[in-house]
């Protein structure tokens, strides 16, 4: 068995999807954790479960902040739902039609987003994976996305390769 202790309040917004996915026992014994935490325990014998399950911790909770014209924002990384450039103009669009101008270059944020399933699809894009809700083939063999907020957005020619890659769906004559 092994345990991660975790912040109660973190995991009670996302225990439905958590237990869906994982076998997971769920321990408040005082003697056992501390207070406002909770401990998660896992059958130790399912190394590659064990990874996946924390691997969704910390995606669900992970927060990163950007640099904007009027300070800083801190963001939870699952509500980004895509990244847009017009010249040196970043935007970062959200879940619910929210946008925010962010201040800094595209390619590092390509760089800082790629742990979180982010990968970049044009020249002006970088999508959220877990974002897209249908992918479809389009004129000159790029692709099309549609997000499931509706959003569509086009895999680039140049970047359809190593898009069918990162989602792992590359044939061999590809």
């Amino acid at each position: 068995m092994i345990k991660i202790i975790w912040n109660r309040e973190d995991y009670e917004k996302i225990k439905d999807d958590i237990s869906d996915q994982f076998n997971v026992m769920v321990t408040t014994d005082p003697n056992e954790v501390p207070e406002h935490k909770i401990g998660l325990l896992l059958d130790d014998s399912n190394e590659q479960a064990i990874y996946q399950f924390v691997e969704k911790l910390m995606l669900t909770s992970y927060q990163l902040i950007f640099p904007t014209p009027e300070g800083f924002l801190q963001v939870h990384v699952k509500h980004v739902t895509y990244l847009e450039a017009f010249g040196d103009d970043i935007y970062m669009h959200f879940d619910k039609d929210q946008s925010q101008l962010i201040r800094q270059p595209l390619y590092q944020l390509e760089d800082k987003l790629k742990p979180f399933h982010f990968i970049r699809i044009g020249k002006s894009f970088i999508v959220n994976i877990t974002k897209i809700k249908y992918i479809r083939t389009s004129l000159n063999a790029k692709l099309d996305l549609e997000l499931i907020d509706g959003t569509h957005l086009e895999v680039s020619r140049s970047f359809v390769k190593s898009f069918k890659h990162a989602l792992g769906i590359l044939k061999k004559e590809d």
